[in-house]
């Protein structure tokens, strides 16, 4: 995930579900637009087809030709067991929505909100232990540049794994910022004051596993192996460190109340054949021009694909980009993309990644867009920055 993902932006010639451009200078978990090559008359049409879609279903009536889902997503929303927990809420990177991302106190606050998970994006030092952070790059969310400013790549990139545990915990975690240095979200977090420092991916698993502990709950974890292959190269098994982590605090294992991700397939399946992993896996999937592994997102969304993907994996972690049938909408109906029928056929839990409040379409609220993943795709849950929204949503769901 080397994008800023903006959950549902929309311009004048786009719809937008994770918002800005893929580049090489700011990275995050889903860039997206609901169509590959959207049109204008598809952005203004779309807000109205989701209120005539909220309404429909609020009232209880067959939605109507301007606006309806396939039956295959009816199906799936006429035998989901009809309560609050049937929808999985994970924190993305923590309370990422209120606090700087993945930090000790991203993970606190999300706890305090009672999610069903909170995720973990891992990567490795140079001292080899895991740490807490979204990207394998460093200058996006710490202020690295001013601390070590010699200490990049000879791409101008400064490199996690470059540094140890010691030397990063020199550095201040800040709100994602651009290339550019503005913040990517410019109405979250904006202190200056506050000393938020990077974590291991120890300390986020013992701080859940105490407050479990102590408040008699059960919120579970949900860690993400960052770029495996550029760590192989770097001497490193990112991912057994990851499942020995998860095993070491009770949270892996077919009981574990976990979910181990990543977006290349090939790892999938070591984590399963090589490593014995035994529990829960989601494949994530992405663009193939993201530069987030050798996986071949296009031919995973199809029958062949799912199928393949279901030998080894739990469940998927599509982008919200690709989860809408573009040409349906076009002919005012809103339906789910043809391979989201695949996932369902082989039993796949879907979790999309990332709902955010702060960038919805113009003229959406939230709760339309999260009807839209829960009773035309068919989603198991989703994954947002903003728990607040999500979960009143869900206790309404009662």
């Amino acid at each position: 995930m080397l994008r800023n993902r903006l959950l549902f932006t929309q311009n004048a010639k786009s719809i937008n579900l994770a918002g800005i451009a893929p580049s090489p200078n700011s990275r995050a978990k889903g860039n997206v637009n609901f169509c590959t090559k959207p049109k204008a008359k598809l952005a203004a049409i779309l807000p109205a087809l989701l209120v005539a879609f909220t309404a429909s279903f609020a009232s209880g009536n067959a939605f109507s030709a301007t606006a309806t889902y396939n039956d295959h997503a009816q199906t799936i929303a006429d035998t989901k067991v009809k309560d609050e927990e049937r929808f999985t809420v994970i924190a993305h990177r923590g309370a990422s929505g209120y606090l700087p991302e993945h930090t000790l106190e991203a993970a606190t606050l999300a706890f305090s909100l009672r999610p069903d998970f909170i995720e973990q994006d891992v990567v490795i030092t140079k001292d080899d232990i895991p740490v807490v952070l979204h990207d394998i790059h460093l200058e996006t969310v710490t202020n690295v540049e001013d601390v070590f400013p010699a200490r990049h790549r000879g791409d101008g990139r400064y490199y996690a794994r470059d540094f140890t545990l010691e030397e990063l915990r020199q550095l201040r975690v800040h709100e994602r910022a651009n290339s550019d240095g503005k913040q990517v979200f410019k109405d979250r977090y904006r202190g200056t004051h506050a000393n938020f420092k990077v974590a291991t991916l120890n300390e986020h698993f013992e701080l859940i596993s105490e407050l479990n502990r102590q408040f008699g709950t059960s919120v579970g974890v949900y860690p993400e192996v960052k770029s495996p292959a550029f760590h192989i190269k770097e001497g490193v098994d990112a991912s057994k460190i990851v499942v020995d982590a998860l095993n070491a605090y009770g949270f892996g294992g077919e009981s574990g109340n976990s979910y181990l991700q990543c977006f290349d397939f090939n790892e999938v399946k070591r984590v399963r054949e090589t490593l014995g992993y035994k529990g829960k896996v989601v494949m994530l999937i992405g663009e193939n021009d993201w530069g987030e592994s050798d996986t071949d997102y296009n031919w995973l969304r199809t029958q062949e694909g799912m199928q393949q993907v279901a030998l080894y994996a739990d469940g998927i972690g599509p982008w919200l980009g690709h989860l809408l049938d573009n040409e349906a909408m076009t002919q005012g109906k809103i339906e789910a993309a043809a391979w989201i029928a695949y996932a369902h056929e082989n039993n796949l839990t879907i979790h999309p990644y990332t709902y955010r409040h702060d960038a919805l379409p113009a003229g959406m609220s939230s709760e339309q867009v999260l009807e839209v993943l829960d009773k035309v795709v068919g989603a198991d849950g989703v994954f947002t920055d903003h728990l607040v929204p999500v979960l009143r949503w869900r206790e309404k769901l009662n």
